[in-house]
């Protein structure tokens, strides 16, 4: 979509072009394109946060609960809380308190490790299973459709960008 100005995309981003003119003129590091990007990339992951908590409302969960769940679903292991945490990309004291509110509610289990009693391991419990597998189905058809406009090469090319991404954001001090 073009807005006023012409520029695709800036329906995402929110900003039309005359917004960028001041701090071109000011500014000798700024990249117009790289500041639309983010911004861009910034109002999508919004409105997925959004979307994706709407989804789980009805379970009781936030997004990042089920996201605990559902690497749990899948490893169908005990899962290191550090190992936990790298899945999910986040930090350890994030991981913790994620973990405590599942185990307060009954879909997980925590259990210290037997040769080293200051990891800890967690699984699914019984209801968690139950409440992933009925979820699921749901979560699955929503993300599919979410992502119908885009092709399965689109997909594998968003996925590289947004690794390309990832690692500029880690390499800025």
């Amino acid at each position: 979509m073009r807005n006023g100005d012409g520029r695709a995309g800036d329906h995402i981003a929110g900003w039309p072009e005359s917004h960028f003119r001041d701090h071109k003129r000011r500014f000798v590091e700024f990249d117009p394109d790289a500041f639309r990007a983010l911004l861009a990339l910034r109002n999508t992951a919004q409105r997925v946060e959004n979307a994706l908590g709407t989804w789980f409302v009805d379970a009781g969960l936030t997004p990042q609960k089920f996201g605990v769940l559902i690497v749990l679903q899948a490893e169908d292991r005990p899962v290191a809380l550090a190992e936990l945490r790298r899945f999910l990309g986040t930090t350890q004291a994030n991981v913790t308190g994620l973990v405590a509110g599942l185990e307060r509610d009954g879909y997980i289990e925590r259990r210290a490790g037997a040769s080293d009693r200051r990891v800890s391991y967690v699984t699914l419990a019984r209801a968690g299973k139950r409440l992933v597998q009925s979820i699921l189905p749901l979560y699955f058809a929503r993300n599919k459709s979410a992502m119908r406009g885009l092709t399965q090469v689109d997909k594998k090319t968003l996925v590289a960008l947004l690794a390309k991404v990832a690692l500029g954001f880690e390499a800025v001090d």
